[in-house]
């Protein structure tokens, strides 16, 4: 239910399909989609997809509206401070295309929005990890709309924000899923400088490591559990997917569109599989689940059909479970290859005869190509394209169009002997003439219910004609010409103007440049001695540290502590157990890496607290934003430029940090590896408490690349990784005189990131 115009209306979930194209917004809204997500040529978490020009967007939210159905643009990316023109003029392109909602990711859209396009609804990407109550609750309070949760939560989790929050929740229930939470993610950034927050991600969890795939996620296909999705109130269904074809967002809309629908889904997965399909799971849908990865082959593969039997020269005998047809796409697994080879089916025989077609339970014997690696028996057999599933989705969009309820126009025609006036609404025509009287007025009253009848291609219909007549006649090509000009004026919007937009204004106050160290052990201080404490300006310590070590006030007044990024339901409660007691114990100063923690800081009172490097920031608009918010400082993106830092720095440098030292995870995951017990930290994967942490071989480290960097606090992380008290002592040591480890790495400081 939602309220609307003071009354409670029931609202159908809604059904949202991805549209990488044009054409794949038409198949969505062919076959059943209530809405569509698209991103433009720039600030897309899809980059590679073809994505939509400003004609293309107009052009398919026009179809949308006047179908009932909703168009959402995801600029769900972070953005650099020169691009930030750009953002305006994208911004300024949906507002004009008169969107349902935008899809961000970057801060600094929500103050652009709030200002300056304020009829723009704005939707929480799941690349902003949303994962708990808090984090829903504070975008509500910021004006957010809608809120996309994170794909890791569970059922009872949906439940639970999805009940409380106070916005719309949206959920994913079938595409490709990744690794690491979304928008946690720096492995593609920190390996070849394409940024998963960029939209340019590389995949790498989809590549071998020592012989096997341990990263690379099975595909999400909720199936018949979407309803209860929808019977919690749900408010949309998401289907992943804007670098798939036409024809897999058509096969995908209308098997999830029949389940809402109670109607047979009889064929339609498979017909999903042969399109596109790899292992499906429900992922934690119901709990934790271990069998989430796809440890043996990368990529899709397609309708399972069969097992080899026979091998005989180039020609391979099977049993096949489905229809298949000459010239379908099939792919055989095979042993140490990392994807199924595939070949068109090019001769086949069934039950030894010649045949273009061979049905479910017919013995098949199909030739192989002669550059098919070695086969063996038993080997697994997929139909990866077929002519049946083609077949089955036909869509155009002129069929479509024919679907659209036209808006009924009532019109008013007069006319006098020197003057026609034809009235819709508050738009008018007027054609002065000297008119001569009508030989036949009711063939004159006729045609011009002829003429204002043929409505065409706008988006009216004609309803009510009045006809005021002194008797005389005007050509039924003048009477085309009025209706024409009519229409053109009653579709004719104002000529859209930008805002102009008022950059941040803010001069940095004089400040001198200290040290801020972070630690998850107290230990790590332990041979600290005053002289070192006095270079420190901050110690920021994880929450679930040992406090008690730290007993001196000087110390305390020092400490700074951090909230983890991820806080599920499940642990929120003890997170808040630990601040409450903190506080009662003199720590009053706090750090937090996610959107829910600005809740927890109101939440308690907190207000001096700051923001790590996960809530991002890489443009002015984000750091005045989170200042207006109540943070202290902002620290700066490890995965950033140092070109682009430095136009930060111009305008905030005394409430920035800047991390020059650290082990930084590139994954952040909730995906289980699948054995428990070899499940153990290692030197570059860290488990605590289930959660697996994927680290470089070597440290983030520019501390020899800063010396025209004025930030308020250069900052050293001595996290989840394993040191000695020594070790820590001697990398600060070597870090205040600007020496980096002999093997580290400065990721895209200097090389820049796309």
């Amino acid at each position: 239910f939602k309220i609307i115009g003071g009354k409670m209306i029931k609202q159908r979930t809604e059904l949202l399909s991805p549209a990488g194209n044009f054409d794949c917004g038409i198949a969505a809204f062919s076959y059943g989609a209530d809405a569509i997500y698209l991103g433009l040529k720039n600030f897309s978490a899809r980059a590679d997809a073809m994505n939509f020009s400003h004609e293309e967007l107009k052009k398919i939210t026009s179809i949308a509206h006047s179908l009932g159905k909703s168009v959402y643009v995801a600029i769900n990316t972070v953005i650099q401070n020169h691009e930030i023109p750009e953002l305006i003029e994208k911004l300024g392109s949906v507002d004009e295309a008169e969107v349902d909602g935008i899809i961000l990711q970057d801060f600094s859209l929500i103050p652009l929005i709030k200002k300056y396009f304020p009829k723009l609804k704005m939707h929480a990407s799941t690349q902003m990890a949303v994962h708990n109550l808090e984090g829903a609750k504070i975008l509500a309070d910021i004006g957010f709309s809608r809120v996309v949760l994170a794909r890791e939560l569970n059922f009872q989790e949906i439940e639970n924000i999805t009940k409380n929050c106070g916005i719309e929740t949206e959920v994913f229930i079938h595409g490709a899923l990744c690794y690491s939470y979304s928008g946690l993610c720096f492995y593609s950034s920190f390996d070849r400088g394409e940024s998963a927050n960029r939209g340019k991600c590389t995949y790498p969890c989809r590549k071998i490591y020592g012989g096997t795939h341990p990263y690379a996620m099975k595909d999400l296909a909720l199936n018949e559990y979407i309803l209860k999705l929808r019977d919690i109130g749900v408010a949309s269904l998401k289907i992943e997917g804007r670098k798939k074809t036409p024809l897999y967002v058509a096969a995908t809309a209308d098997y999830y569109r029949k389940i809402l629908d109670g109607k047979s889904t009889k064929g339609c997965l498979d017909n999903i599989k042969r399109i596109f399909a790899r292992p499906y799971t429900m992922l934690h849908f119901n709990g934790k689940n271990k069998d989430v990865i796809d440890r043996d082959f990368s990529g899709p593969r397609g309708l399972l059909i069969g097992k080899i039997e026979r091998i005989k020269r180039n020609v391979i005998t099977f049993k096949t479970s489905s229809h298949i047809e000459k010239h379908d796409g099939i792919a055989i697994e095979i042993n140490g290859v990392e994807r199924p080879f595939g070949f068109a089916i090019d001769k086949m025989w069934v039950h030894e005869k010649p045949s273009f077609i061979a049905e479910k339970g017919d013995k098949v014997e199909l030739t192989v190509p002669n550059d098919t690696p070695d086969l063996e028996i038993g080997a697994n057999i997929y139909c990866t394209s077929s002519q049946i599933a083609k077949s089955s989705y036909p869509f155009k969009e002129t069929v479509l169009l024919k679907n659209i309820k036209k808006e009924n126009l009532d019109i008013i025609f007069n006319m006098t002997q020197d003057k026609i006036e034809v009235i819709a609404g508050n738009i008018s025509v007027t054609y002065n003439a000297s008119f001569q009287k009508a030989n036949n007025p009711e063939k004159m009253k006729d045609g011009v219910f002829t003429a204002f009848s043929k409505l065409g291609d706008s988006s009216f219909s004609l309803g009510h004609l009045e006809y005021n007549n002194d008797g005389f006649f005007a050509p039924i090509s003048l009477l085309n010409e009025i209706r024409r000009q009519l229409c053109e004026k009653l579709e004719t919007k104002p000529v859209y103007v930008l805002p102009t937009v008022e950059y941040p204004k803010y001069l940095p106050k004089n400040h001198q440049t200290n040290f801020v160290i972070k630690i998850d052990n107290i230990d790590y201080i332990s041979e600290f001695t005053d002289k070192d404490f006095e270079k420190l300006s901050e110690i920021i310590v994880d929450i679930d540290s040992d406090f008690s070590k730290i007993q001196t006030s000087a110390l305390i007044s020092k400490i700074r502590v951090s909230v983890p990024v991820i806080n599920r339901n499940n642990v929120m409660p003890n997170i808040k157990s630990k601040i409450k007691r903190l506080l009662e114990n003199g720590f009053t100063k706090f750090s937090i890496s996610n959107i829910s923690g600005i809740y927890l800081m109101k939440e308690f009172g907190i207000t001096d607290w700051i923001c790590d490097y996960y809530l991002y920031t890489l443009n002015d608009f984000s750091a005045e934003f989170l200042l207006s918010c109540g943070a202290k400082r902002i620290t700066l993106s490890p995965e950033d430029s140092s070109e682009n830092m430095k136009t930060i720095l111009e305008n905030f440098a005394d409430k920035t940090d800047v991390l020059v030292y650290g082990d930084i995870p590139l994954f952040i995951s909730d995906n289980c590896l699948g054995d428990c017990k070899n499940c153990k930290s290692t030197d570059n994967v860290i488990v605590k408490n289930c959660r697996h942490y994927v680290f470089d071989k070597v440290p983030y480290c520019i501390a020899n690349k800063v010396d025209n960097f004025a930030p308020l606090n250069f900052r050293l992380d001595f996290c989840f990784k394993k040191y000695s008290a020594q070790d820590v002592k001697n990398i600060f040591h070597n870090i205040m005189s600007k020496q980096c480890p002999r093997n580290s790495t400065s990721a895209n400081f200097e090389k820049g990131f796309k």
